[in-house]
This record gives structure tokens, sequence and C-alpha cells, in this order.
């Protein structure tokens, strides 16, 4: 593990205009005008899929929260590290980010190696746009630990200490507050009151407990849509299905939704995560050998997944790297 602890930047290599949109040289410029019917296609494409109501940060703030209580657990130090390292994998997922497609990259570990800006749409998600502006308001490509560790607030740099996102457990819950999932009610604790945040909509939290359920312990994994939190539409839901499992170990809250599990069911359901969080912290993702069985037919849909988006590629670097942090917790919380 002696690669994550490597720091390194690099001058950036995308240019920006005056009014902050990034551009090529004007030989890329006359290439993209001959691709027209290309583009096209693609817009075409997009349009097809549709961006997931709930990002993965909130489904794992909903696996951890406490239904009736509507807090998390005062004793779990991993979620708020884990839900940064998920800003990355939905930015990239939601193509604003992407590893810098260098081929000396290959000479590091996954999440050494740097990353960069490509759209600078807002997303309409706080949090994340928050951390998109960070990103592409630093004068240096930074590496994706090092992105994690900054927006964690884990950094000896004091020029840097104010990327540190605050408060993303209670913003997450507001924004669900806002979406009709939560709502919020007002406990007093000892010597103070607190606002809690119970399910208002147990709807989402059911979808998402059956999908983890169906990922750690059946044989075949059948994606559970619903039209409103997750259309058929929905891009990337099986690669989402894997990360938010992953992402829920990391942050050590997979064990709310097994506790209604008998003991063989659970203990192959861990093993099985742990499958899960070796198979996809790497890309191209492998089908490594399987112990647990279970998820025959997954790589098969991810790898359809795969080749619908070309040129994806380095999108999917930073998944991979983020799930190779996610394998590591232990050694660096």
């Amino acid at each position: 593990m002696s690669g994550l602890a490597r720091r390194r930047g690099a001058k950036k290599v995308v240019d920006e205009d005056e009014d902050g949109n990034f551009s090529g040289d004007s030989q890329l410029d006359t290439d993209m005008k001959g691709l027209s019917l290309d583009s096209k296609k693609d817009n075409a494409k997009k349009q097809e899929t549709t961006e997931p109501y709930l990002t993965l940060l909130e489904e794992v703030l909903l696996v951890g929260l406490k239904d009736k209580e509507g807090y998390l657990s005062f004793w779990n130090d991993n979620i708020s590290y884990a839900l940064r390292g998920l800003i990355l994998i939905e930015l990239a997922l939601r193509n604003k980010i992407r590893m810098i497609n260098d081929p000396a990259r290959k000479r590091f570990e996954l999440p050494d190696r740097l990353i960069e800006v490509v759209d600078t749409t807002l997303t309409g998600e706080t949090l994340l746009d928050e951390a998109l502006k960070l990103i592409k308001n630093d004068k240096e490509n930074l590496s994706v630990l090092s992105w994690v560790d900054l927006l964690s607030g884990e950094t000896w740099n004091l020029m840097k200490i104010n990327y540190q996102l605050k408060q993303v457990r209670e913003r997450l819950a507001k924004g669900l507050v806002d979406k009709g999932v939560l709502k919020t009610e007002h406990k007093n604790f000892l010597l103070f009151d607190m606002a809690t945040h119970p399910i208002n909509d147990p709807v989402p939290k059911r979808k998402i407990t059956n999908r983890i359920l169906g990922l750690l312990t059946s044989r075949n994994f059948i994606y559970e849509s619903d039209e409103k939190y997750y259309p058929d539409t929905l891009d990337w839901k099986y690669l989402r299905a894997v990360i938010l499992v992953c992402g829920c170990s990391a942050a050590n809250v997979l064990e709310n939704v097994l506790v209604d599990v008998n003991f063989d069911a659970r203990d192959q359901a861990f093993v099985r995560s742990e499958e899960l969080l070796e198979n996809f912290n790497d890309f191209p993702f492998t089908n490594k050998s399987s112990k647990s069985g279970l998820g025959m037919n997954l790589m098969s849909e991810i790898d359809k997944e795969v080749d619908q988006h070309p040129g994806f590629e380095m999108n999917l670097e930073v998944v991979a790297a983020v799930i190779f942090i996610f394998s590591k917790m232990d050694t660096i919380i």
C-alpha cells in the first residue's frame, strides 16, 4: 500500500477560455466539425438514459441511517471518508472528470494517477457541484487519492485545508428531505437539541436494501426497477449496484442490510462483498475466481454497459481507483 502515500501534481493538460469553457486546439475543432453526425448519435444515446434520482452518496447514507431515530451511528469513523470517494465516482460516471490519458500513468497505482475535469456543466447536486468547482479551479492536476484526502480534510497542506467539504452528512440528509425521502424532526439529547431525519418515504431504502441483498445473496442478480427512483433507463444501473455495495462496505454500514439474514447467508454475503471489492478495484474489470457462486450474470451485464459507453475508459479508471481505496480502508483510516 506504499503507493497510496504518494502525492503528485502536474500541469493541466486541458485549457480554459475566457468564459470558463474547455477547448482544444484549432485542429481538434476542425476534426469535431467533421464528426457532427457521430455527435448527434451520441446525443440521441444520452437521451435514452437518465441520471439517478438519488446519488450514490445519498444511497449509502440511507443504508447507514436509523429509520425511526433519523441519525447515523456516532461511532462510525469510516462513512465520511467513503462519501468523499463516492463524490469522485459520481462525477466520473456523469462524465465530469476522468483520469488523464497519459501512457506513463500505468507506472503508478490507480489511486496515484492524476485526474482532470472534462465538463464543467453543473449537475444540480450541491455537493457534486462544489467538488467539481474545487477540482476545476485547482492549478494542479492531483491524484484520485489526493482529492479524497483533500475533500475529507486529511491534509497537512495549509494552502488546501479549505478544500474540505463541510457537514456532508447533514447536507445529504437535508437534500433527501427536499426529495421527499426523509423528514426533519428535533430531538433532545441530554443537554442539547439535535435535528434528526427519520424516513418519510420507505420505498427508496427498501429498493436499495433489496438491491444489495440481491447482489450479495442471489445466484443471478435481477435489477428491480422503480418508475421514480430507479427507472429502466437509468445509466450504469448494474455498475452502480456494485459501487453501492462497495461504498456500504467501506462506510461500515453493510451490516445494517444483513441484520435479518441467517448466519450462513450473512457470512456468505460478506465474502461476496469482498469479492466485488477485489473484482472492481482495477480496470478493465475482471471476474476473478468466485468462491461464493453468486451474481453469476453480473459481469456480463456490466460488460454490456461498458460497451454502450465507448471512450469511457478513463472515467472507469477513476471508479476503479476509488474502489481500490475502499478495499484498503483499514490501512488508510
